[in-house]
C-alpha cells in the first residue's frame, strides 16, 4: 500500500519540470542557409527512396533527439551526419517556433547558416539521394498553396460506450489543419518541410 501526505505529493511536483503529455517522441531539424552566387538560399535534401520512413520525399535535415541531448545539439548533429561536413561549418543562429504534429511528436526547428561555397562541398550519407538549392527570394515573393486536412477520433469495436452519458451518440472529436505546398520548378516541397519554411518566411518578414 503506498502511504501519501501533502509532504510527500509536493516533493514529487516542486522540482519537476512540465512537458507536453502524449508525446511519444521529440525531433530536431535545421534549416540551413547557405549563400550561392551572392544570394542566400535555402538547403533542402532529398530522401533516399529505400528509407523506411518518408522515402523519396523532401526534408530538411534532422532525426529524433537522443536521451541527454539538447534540441540545438541534436539538429546540428544529424545535419554534420547526414549532408557529412564538419560541425565547424555550422553556425547556429537561432531557433523558431517548434511544431506539434497531431501524431504525437514535436519538431524543434533551428536557423543554420552553412559555411560551404558551393553545394559540390556535400557528400550526403546514403540517407540522403540528393541535395538542392532554393533562393530566399522565391519564398519571399511566393506565398505556399494551402490544403486542408482533417483528422477524426475512431474508437475500438470493445469500446464502454455504455459508461457514457450519450452512449454510442456520443459526439466523436474532429481537428482541422492545414497542408502547405511549395512548387519550385520540377521539385515540390510539401508537408511539414513546407510548414517550417513557411515559418521561418513568415518571422523574417515581419
Amino acid at each position: 500500500m503506498i502511504f501519501l501526505n501533502i509532504k510527500t505529493i509536493q516533493r514529487r511536483i516542486e522540482n519537476r519540470i512540465p512537458g507536453p503529455t502524449r508525446i511519444q517522441s521529440y525531433y530536431s531539424v535545421l534549416i540551413p542557409i547557405i549563400e550561392l552566387d551572392d544570394k542566400l538560399h535555402l538547403l533542402y535534401e532529398l530522401r533516399a527512396s529505400d528509407l523506411s520512413t518518408q522515402p523519396g520525399q523532401i526534408s530538411f535535415p534532422g532525426g529524433k533527439v537522443e536521451r541527454g541531448e539538447e534540441f540545438s545539439q541534436a539538429a546540428v548533429r544529424e545535419c554534420a551526419e547526414e549532408l557529412m561536413i564538419d560541425q565547424q561549418k555550422i553556425e547556429l543562429l537561432g531557433e523558431i517556433d517548434y511544431l506539434i504534429t497531431p501524431f504525437d511528436f514535436i519538431i524543434y526547428a533551428f536557423i543554420g547558416c552553412l559555411k560551404i561555397n558551393d553545394l559540390s562541398e556535400i557528400k550526403p550519407n546514403n540517407e540522403v539521394a540528393e541535395v538542392f538549392a532554393v533562393p530566399l527570394e522565391y519564398f519571399l515573393e511566393n506565398q505556399p498553396e494551402k490544403y486542408g486536412a482533417h483528422l477524426k477520433s475512431e474508437f475500438d469495436e470493445d469500446f464502454p460506450y455504455h459508461l457514457l452519458p450519450d452512449g454510442k451518440n456520443h459526439k466523436k472529436l474532429k481537428s482541422e489543419y492545414e497542408i502547405y505546398f511549395y512548387r519550385y520548378q520540377n521539385r515540390v516541397i510539401w508537408g511539414i518541410t513546407a510548414e517550417l519554411s513557411k515559418n521561418f518566411i513568415d518571422i523574417i518578414k515581419n
